[in-house]
């Protein structure tokens, strides 16, 4: 326990003794903080972008989905056509013979 002795209630206290575990809370919550102040530059510098960047890059985006979406319209589309070029060959195919194909027995 901490024994506190303080001439006016918001002096600083002068401390006789600390316990092992208030001391290894103090230290934790000492590197914690180290940690955190390490930290902030790091964070701060990739936030610091202009903002003029910021925008171009939104645009670059909106032209990649459109183009994205562009493509695949195209795609879908020639697959549309090869599957009806397909059904509609498969059809002049099996008028031209006049009967179902069946199986050779």
């Amino acid at each position: 326990m901490l024994l506190l002795k303080s001439a006016t209630p918001f002096a600083y206290a002068k401390v006789d003794k600390v316990d092992a575990e208030e001391l290894r809370r103090l230290k934790a919550q000492y590197l914690i903080h180290k940690v955190l102040e390490e930290s902030m530059p790091a964070a701060r510098s990739r936030l610091s972008r202009p903002a003029a960047l910021t925008r171009v890059k939104a645009r670059i985006g909106v032209r990649l989905k459109k183009l994205r979406l562009a493509v695949r319209g195209v795609r879908v589309r020639a697959c549309r056509t090869v599957q009806r070029h397909l059904r509609s060959l498969r059809r002049l195919l099996m008028q031209g013979s006049g009967e179902p194909a069946a199986s050779p027995s």
